[in-house]
């Protein structure tokens, strides 16, 4: 994300950067916060911002028929101090932890039991409301392309 100028490949840095979060909550097996966090950052959060993007009405830049929303900021100096900084304290704060007492987490966990629900006893209605806000995601870009 501190790279790029391009808001569009911002977006999908930042994609991928939740979804290594949620990993990283999955290998301390803090399963409900990777849970949680895929639905609210990466299933609620991001998808707004990916639809903002798209369906913003700003012209590029150069050709007419070319979509490169860049954003204005030239500097790098911030974004790079500022990373470094986060990640100089992560480094730091996994380097202090204590990990020789870990143990295995308990397969007969309350989460394990709604995960085997949602695949049996609600895939269907799950499946159903995801199609349903598939529809609706549709619509909505179709009616916000064709207004203009």
């Amino acid at each position: 994300m501190l790279w790029t100028k391009n808001i569009l490949h911002a977006a999908l840095a930042m994609f991928m950067t939740m979804l290594g979060l949620a990993g990283l909550y999955v290998l301390a097996y803090a399963d409900i916060m990777a849970v949680s966090h895929l639905l609210v950052y990466v299933g609620g959060a991001l998808i707004l911002i990916l639809f903002g993007i798209m369906l913003t009405n700003q012209s590029g830049r150069g050709d007419k028929n070319q979509n490169d929303l860049v954003a204005e900021e030239s500097s790098r100096f911030w974004p790079l101090l500022i990373g470094g900084i986060v990640f100089a304290s992560l480094v730091w704060v996994i380097n202090q932890g204590n990990f020789e007492g870990a143990e295995m987490a308990n397969p007969g966990t309350k989460l394990s039991f709604v995960g085997v629900a949602m695949l049996t006893d609600y895939a269907m209605p799950f499946e159903l409301v995801g199609i349903y806000l598939l529809i609706a995601l549709i619509g909505a870009t179709y009616i916000a392309k064709h207004h203009e």
